[in-house]
């Protein structure tokens, strides 16, 4: 058998940097510690250009004498297990949640030649003991490190897999938790890495007991005025007795303790938890007395065991880190014969949502500067805009577009409007109008200026040009700005079926003004609001009340201007609040499809003579009577929610809906939900369930219950 291959490996820390050589007996050779890089340094980089310049020149030296192929770095940050982005490290780069690095993609640029891989340090410690033969009885083992920061990582011992979570790949990171801190009955928020207050690691990690012995030295703390560091001092005193040291060890303790016992509580197959980290050494056994002595007192609900009899401490070992980045990079490398890979998504594709007043207004620089226009210099773009919305605004819009420094080309395609225009031709039409342009991958991006069914059209030829370019979507009815234009979702209509074609594309922009609504139909307006209604009953039910007293004005079209803008930016921020961490709908039970169970049936079978909104409120409808049936909804805020539908101007039934055409479109909607119904009822404004056993009579009772003759609805 060949030995394992060499990997030049890393623990990078928030105060110190290891590097070493992984050899083929799992030993390391050429260790060596140092600073952490920090900037500013002298060329004015930044901490991290500092830290990706040591590392690779390092990695290279390494691997240049060792014949190392790859390099592992172990790495003190929440990074998404999944896609290797590190999301972020308080202790290396300060507080912000805002960073998404492909740190391992980076080292690649810098040293192409070495295969990277980019680990959490908890994980690599968790891997290695997995690793350990004296733990392969284990079934799930939990690496715990209370050090500059407090973390943790689950591992199956037996597969050395770690479950992540499937929105941002993370595990474990329970030192961002809140905690309560009380010491000597006063209640104490301190500040974590992260920039937050009343976080476990705040009170519970090694800074965060430096954090309060400056605060007991500059109280004047008898035992805290040597010239050792505090942490030496604290110890001394811990041995020496002093009340006020071991309450401020319990204090800092019982937060952590709880916290463990959570996990053993909700993972019950964790049945070794490994404690590490500086602090724990630092102390020694008065810690862990300490910790142990909170979880035994607590205890566990059911358990006649003792809970600190699962911790365990690891001593001081400044490879483990090293070793267990090592043995995860040669476990990801494909051996020869190898027919199965698991390949990590690419980086998220984030997007912004921008509300501004003043896009047509010529002597403000917003619409250019969100198009990148905003510099002197020649540019190109083209506009693709329907054709109602262009003989409305075509000089405004190009009066602000061409009005800044520099020279723009611009060229306009128009289309039709409406459902009709969502086809293969459309489609084809405008991949056509790029190629015309001659347009540029990444640089000139595309300005699609309408309605829903036109953003959606342009933004599905914009996936599939050239296998994805930039679009920018300027929505200008109410519909488009509140739903259809805000999230990742392309499509058209295809064999007798809406959006049957599509793809999961955002816009690189989406700039909303509501000056577009100013010509907007009235009848287009409230097709608008029925979007804003069905948002209301399951994410706002302080925008539902808002849509309750202003229901009239909004429903004519006059409600005074500062309602509708409270209207659209309540609408987008729940409508955004429901598709974030789910955008591409890898999860099926979603409350943004309350009002879209039945509606896609309805709408293909008679637009054009229902919009979509309207459609959409006939299916509300339908909702809240079968809510009411079941007994999940009260009476009195049935009647509520069907009496808003109809201030705000939307029908609730139409004579030609049949339970036929109904249960068609359940079906289908099964289908599209991979085979259960998932139709969200409600309970109340703001609360819903998801239920799979509504059947065609009870449908049908429903829609005779709506199709009573009611009075005739305002025009």
């Amino acid at each position: 058998m060949n030995a394992p291959e060499p990997v030049v490996v890393f623990d990078v820390g928030g105060t110190w940097l290891r590097s070493a050589v992984l050899d083929g007996e799992d030993g390391l050779r050429s260790h060596r510690i140092r600073p952490t890089p920090s900037g500013p340094g002298p060329a004015g980089e930044d901490g991290l250009e500092l830290l990706v310049r040591a590392l690779a020149a390092e990695a290279r030296r390494l691997a240049s004498r060792h014949r190392a192929e790859a390099a592992a770095v172990s790495l003190g940050a929440a990074i998404d297990h999944r896609t290797g982005l590190v999301l972020g490290s308080g202790p290396l780069w300060g507080p912000g949640d805002d960073l998404q690095l492909d740190l391992a993609g980076v080292l690649a640029e810098a040293a192409p030649e070495l295969r990277w891989l980019v680990v959490n340090d908890i994980t690599a410690n968790a891997f290695a003991l997995a690793c350990r033969p004296e733990n392969s009885e284990l079934v799930r083992l939990a690496a715990v490190t209370v050090g500059t920061g407090v973390g943790m990582r689950t591992i199956e011992v037996a597969g050395r897999r770690v479950v992540t979570g499937p929105d941002s790949g993370l595990q474990g990171e329970i030192g961002h938790l809140p905690a309560a801190f009380c010491f000597d009955g006063e209640t104490i928020e301190l500040p974590c890495d992260c920039g937050a207050v009343g976080h476990l690691g705040a009170c519970s990690s090694g800074r965060g007991l430096e954090r309060m012995l400056g605060l007991l030295a500059a109280e004047g703390e008898p035992w805290l005025g040597g010239r050792e560091t505090l942490q030496e001092q604290f110890r001394g005193a811990l041995q020496r007795g002093r009340p006020r040291a071991r309450r401020l060890l319990d204090a800092i303790t019982l937060p952590l303790a709880v916290a463990l016992l959570h996990v053993m509580t909700v993972d019950p197959e964790v049945d070794r938890l490994f404690l590490a980290g500086g602090l724990p050494f630092a102390l020694g056994g008065a810690y862990m007395d300490s910790l142990g002595g909170h979880m035994d007192a607590i205890g566990l609900y059911g358990s006649a065991g003792s809970p600190r009899d699962r911790l365990a401490l690891v001593e001081p070992d400044w490879e483990i880190g090293l070793v267990g980045a090592g043995r995860l990079a040669r476990a990801e490398r494909p051996p020869a014969g190898r027919r199965r890979w698991s390949v990590p998504g690419d980086r998220p594709q984030p997007y912004e949502v921008l509300l501004a007043d003043d896009l047509l207004d010529p002597c403000r620089p917003t619409f250019r500067a969100a198009l990148g226009l905003g510099r002197a210099g020649s540019h190109r773009r083209l506009l693709i805009c329907d054709r109602r919305v262009w003989s409305l605004f075509a000089e405004r819009v190009a009066t602000v577009l061409q009005g800044g420094p520099g020279h723009l080309a611009l060229e306009t395609v128009l289309l039709e409007e409406g459902e009709s225009a969502k086809t293969l031709p459309t489609v084809q039409r405008v991949v056509e109008a790029f190629e015309d342009f001659g347009l540029l991958r990444r640089s000139e991006p595309v300005i699609a200026l309408g309605g829903g069914a036109l953003l959606d059209v342009v933004g599905f030829a914009a996936s599939i040009y050239r296998r994805g370019v930039p679009y920018v979507r300027v929505p200008t009815t109410l519909l488009a700005m509140i739903d259809a234009a805000i999230g990742v979702k392309t499509g058209i209509n295809h064999n007798g079926a809406k959006s049957r074609l599509g793809s999961y594309y955002p816009a690189t922009r989406v700039l909303i003004d509501p000056a577009f609504l100013q010509t907007l139909d009235l009848r287009q307006y409230r097709s608008g609001l029925a979007e804003s209604a069905k948002i209301a009953l399951v994410a706002d039910p302080v925008l539902f009340d808002l849509l309750e007293g202003a229901g009239a004005a909004l429903g004519e079209g006059a409600a005074e201007e500062a309602v509708e803008l409270e209207v659209i930016q309540r609408s987008v921020t729940a409508m955004l609040g429901q598709l974030a961490g789910n955008l591409r709908e890898e999860r099926l039970e979603r409350l943004v499809d309350i009002g879209h169970s039945f509606s896609p049936a309805i709408e293909l079978r008679l637009a054009p003579s229902l919009l979509h909104g309207e459609c959409v409120a006939i299916d509300l409808a339908l909702t809240v009577v079968l809510s009411r049936a079941r007994g999940l909804l009260e009476p009195a805020g049935a009647e509520r929610i069907l009496a808003v539908l109809a201030s705000l101007g939307l029908a609730l039934s139409h004579p030609q809906i049949t339970p036929e055409l109904l249960w068609a479109g359940v079906l289908d909607t099964c289908r599209h939900r991979d085979g259960l119904q998932r139709i969200p009822l409600l309970r109340d404004v703001g609360e819903a369930v998801f239920v799979n056993d509504v059947g065609p009579d009870e449908l049908a009772c429903a829609l005779r219950s709506l199709q009573v003759p009611e009075p005739a609805q305002r025009a």
